[in-house]
């Protein structure tokens, strides 16, 4: 294969509509703590909100420090990736959208426990 085809094959499909606007919204909040050193992307515990996080009984704190890994692990998937060409990608916009459901189910069960 040529090498100019191998390089279009390995670009990422980008939305020409780019994302919806809450998915853009939680986007540039998450990439702004990022930036600001507010949220640590190698530190599960930068996520978790402590105002309401230390009053939870310990099997809800565990549940929530187990989901932190878990969304962590995502977020930053989404960064290395924005990082790449800062483009609203298909993969990008569906992560996103799968951490800011995720964060809104798992706060309905347990209070406001993500900074994000």
């Amino acid at each position: 294969m040529d090498p100019q085809t191998q390089k279009r094959l390995n670009e990422p499909l980008v939305k020409p509509t780019g994302i919806s606007p809450e998915n853009q919204a939680f986007l540039n909040m998450v990439l702004d703590k990022v930036d600001r050193g507010q949220i640590n992307l190698l530190m599960p515990s930068t996520l978790i909100n402590h105002a309401i996080y230390d009053q939870l009984p310990p099997e809800k704190q565990g549940k929530v420090d187990f989901d932190a890994v878990n969304l962590l692990t995502t977020l930053r998937n989404i960064y290395d990736l924005w990082k790449i060409d800062k483009q609203p990608t298909f993969q990008i916009e569906n992560m996103v959208h799968q951490v800011r459901v995720t964060k809104e189910r798992l706060e309905e069960i347990s209070g406001d426990v993500y900074v994000i």
